[in-house]
C-alpha cells in the first residue's frame, strides 16, 4: 500500500508538468507561426498558382497564335488534370464569355476586377502586343482559408500530435527525471528506518537547503508525513526566531553550510497545523563530500516545549514566591519595629534599647571612642496626670519623645526607659557634647509646652543626667546607672536642670550655698563642680546656675 501510495504521488505531480510541458510546447508553435517564424504554406501555394499562371500565360500566347482550336483543347487538359483548378473560361475584350470548362459562369460569379486573387486567377493572352483575350482560372479555396484567422491548418494538425503523443513522451521523460532526482533515493531506505528509531527530530539538506531526509518523529511534531516534507526548502518552514518572534534570514544550517562549523543550541519556534507553537532547540553539523566540499548538513530538533512551559510555570511561581518573600520580609519589619518600639511614642522599648546599647558599648570599648549616656525624666509628672488627666500626660511624654528624636542623630538610641523616664545614648559624643544636647532638650520640651498649652495647659519641665564611657563604666548597665544617679541629684537639686555624673559624689548637698536659687520662680540649671582634690578624698557638689 505504501508503495502504491509513492507511486502515484509521483505520477500526478509527473501528469501535471507534462501536460503543462504540452501546452507550453503548442502555445510556442502557435505564437511562432503569429510572428512569421514557421513556413507559410499560404505563401508557397500562392506563389506556386503566380508561376503556372505566369507559364500559362506564355503557352496561351503562343498557342493562340498558332491554333485557336488547340488552344481550347489545351486548356480543357488543363482543368482536367489539376484538382485545384475548378473552372477555367475565355473572355473576349468585351467581356463576353467565348469558351468555358466546368460551371465557370457559376464559379466565376459576378467577379469583375481586373485584379488576380488566390482563387480566382487572369490570365491575359497577348496577340500582336495586344490583349486578345483573357484566360479566367477558378482555383479551389486554400487549406488555410478553411481555419479561423492566419494559423494554417497543418499548424492545428501538428499541435493536436504533440497534444496527443507529447504528453506521454514529456511524462515518460518526467518520470525518468524525477527518479533520478527522487531525494529518497540518496539515502538508503535502512537509514531512513533508523532515523526514524530516534525521538529526537531529525533532518538532511543538501547543499541547495532542501530536505532529502525527514525522520518520523520530526514529521509527527509539525503534523504531517516525512514524504510530504522532502523537496522543500528547510526556510520555508514558518520558523520563528525565539527572541525577535519574526522569521529569521540566516538560519543555523544556512550558518553551518557557509561556515563548514557545526552550530549548537539554536533556539527556534515552530507554529505548527494544530495551532501549537513548538519550540525547538536545533543543533547542525555539515556534511562534507570530495575535497572537503559542504554537501549538506544534518540537523536535529530537540523539543522543548514542555519544558520551556515548566520553566515559565516556574518562574511565575519564583515570581509570586519573591513577591511573597518581599511581603514577609516587609510584614518581619513592621513585627520587628512593633517588637522593638514603644507603642506610644516610637522609641525603643527597654529590651531593644539595652541590646543596641549593648552593641555600640561594646564597640566604643573596642575602638577607644567617645560615648555617652544621657537620662531624661518630666518633672511632677504625677501632678500633671492628677490636674490634667492621663490623656494629656501622654501627650506631654509624646512631645518629650519628639524632642528627644528632633535633638539625636540617625546612629543615636532613643529608648523609653519606664513612665515618663528617657535613656538615650550618643555614640561618639563626649560627655560636654552631651551636656549641650540634653540642654537643648530640657529648654525644648519648656518652651514646646508653652507655645502648645499655654498659661492654661501643663507648663512641664524636663531633669537629665550625663554621663560618659570615660567615667569608666564597665557595662552598659554601670553607664546607664551612672546617668540615673546624676538624674537623680538633677531632681533633688531643685529640678529642670542638667546634672553630669560626677565620680566623687555620693551624696546630695546641704548646704544651702550648694544649691542655686532660683530666679523669677524658675529652677536654675545645675551642672556638677570640680571635684575635691583626691588625696583629701571629700566628695562634694555644688551647682552652678545657667541660661534657664
Amino acid at each position: 500500500m505504501n508503495k502504491l501510495t509513492k507511486k502515484i504521488s509521483y505520477l500526478l505531480p509527473a501528469m501535471r508538468i507534462s501536460f503543462t510541458l504540452v501546452l507550453l510546447t503548442i502555445s510556442l508553435l502557435l505564437i511562432g507561426e503569429l510572428i512569421g517564424f514557421a513556413p507559410n504554406e499560404r505563401q508557397a501555394e500562392l506563389r506556386a498558382r503566380k508561376l503556372l499562371s505566369e507559364s500559362l500565360a506564355i503557352q496561351f500566347s503562343i498557342i493562340a497564335v498558332n491554333a485557336e482550336s488547340q488552344f481550347y483543347h489545351f486548356l480543357e487538359v488543363i482543368v482536367n488534370r489539376d484538382n485545384a483548378i475548378l473552372t477555367a473560361g475565355i473572355r473576349n475584350n468585351d467581356g463576353d464569355l467565348v469558351f468555358h470548362v466546368g460551371n465557370h459562369a457559376e464559379q466565376w460569379g459576378d467577379y469583375n476586377s481586373q485584379k488576380s486573387t488566390a482563387t480566382n486567377i487572369l490570365v491575359p493572352i497577348i496577340k500582336e502586343g495586344k490583349t486578345w483575350r483573357t484566360v479566367e482560372l477558378k482555383f479551389a479555396p486554400l487549406d488555410y482559408d478553411k481555419f479561423p484567422g492566419n494559423i494554417s491548418s497543418s499548424i492545428y494538425k501538428l499541435a493536436l500530435f504533440i497534444l496527443i503523443f507529447g504528453f506521454f513522451a514529456y511524462l515518460f521523460f518526467v518520470l525518468r527525471t524525477l527518479k533520478q532526482l527522487d531525494p529518497t533515493a540518496v539515502v538508503p531506505e535502512r537509514v531512513n528506518a533508523a532515523f526514524d528509531t530516534l525521538a529526537e527530530g531529525v533532518l538532511i539538506l543538501d547543499e541547495k537547503e532542501q530536505i532529502v531526509l525527514a525522520n518520523k518523529a520530526f514529521a509527527e511534531k509539525l503534523g504531517r508525513t516525512a514524504t510530504s516534507l522532502l523537496g522543500i526548502k528547510a526556510s520555508k518552514l514558518d520558523w520563528k526566531d525565539k527572541y525577535e518572534d519574526t522569521v529569521k534570514e540566516i538560519f543555523p544550517w544556512i550558518s553551518a553550510m557557509q561556515s563548514g562549523k557545526t552550530n549548537m543550541g539554536y533556539k527556534l519556534d515552530l507554529p505548527v497545523s494544530s495551532g501549537v507553537v513548538k519550540k525547538f532547540v536545533v543543533n547542525c553539523a555539515p556534511i562534507f563530500g570530495d575535497h572537503n566540499k559542504v554537501q549538506g548538513v544534518l540537523i536535529t530538533f530537540q523539543d522543548v516545549t514542555l519544558l520551556e512551559q515548566k520553566n515559565i510555570e516556574l518562574s511565575s511561581l519564583v515570581s509570586q514566591l519573591e513577591t511573597t518573600q518581599i511581603e514577609v520580609t516587609q510584614q518581619n519589619k513592621e513585627l520587628h519595629f512593633l517588637s522593638t518600639r514603644d507603642p506610644l511614642t516610637g522609641c525603643l522599648n527597654r529590651r531593644a534599647f539595652y541590646e543596641a546599647f549593648g552593641i555600640e558599648f561594646a564597640k566604643a570599648k573596642k575602638d577607644g571612642t567617645e560615648l555617652s549616656c544621657l537620662m531624661a525624666d518630666i518633672d511632677h509628672f504625677k501632678l500633671v496626670n492628677d490636674n490634667y488627666g492621663h490623656s494629656r500626660g501622654d501627650d506631654i511624654i509624646q512631645l518629650l519623645a519628639d524632642i528627644l528624636h528632633s535633638n539625636s542623630r540617625k546612629n543615636d538610641l532613643v529608648g523609653r526607659y519606664g513612665g515618663e523616664e528617657f535613656c538615650v545614648v550618643l555614640p561618639g559624643l563626649s560627655a560636654n557634647d552631651a551636656i549641650s544636647v540634653a540642654e537643648r532638650i530640657r529648654l525644648g520640651i519648656m518652651s514646646d509646652s508653652i507655645r502648645i498649652y499655654g498659661e492654661g495647659g501643663p507648663n512641664v519641665t524636663a531633669s537629665l543626667g550625663v554621663a560618659s564611657i570615660f567615667d569608666h563604666a564597665e557595662n552598659p548597665a554601670e553607664l546607664n546607672d551612672q546617668a540615673d544617679q546624676a538624674l537623680y541629684v538633677a531632681k533633688e537639686s531643685g529640678r529642670n536642670q542638667v546634672i553630669r555624673w560626677d565620680p566623687y559624689q555620693e551624696r546630695l548637698p546641704e548646704s544651702e550655698e550648694e544649691t542655686a536659687v532660683s530666679i523669677a520662680g524658675l529652677q536654675p540649671l545645675v551642672t556638677a563642680r570640680s571635684a575635691a582634690p583626691s588625696d583629701e578624698k571629700e566628695r562634694t557638689s555644688s551647682t552652678v546656675e545657667t541660661d534657664r
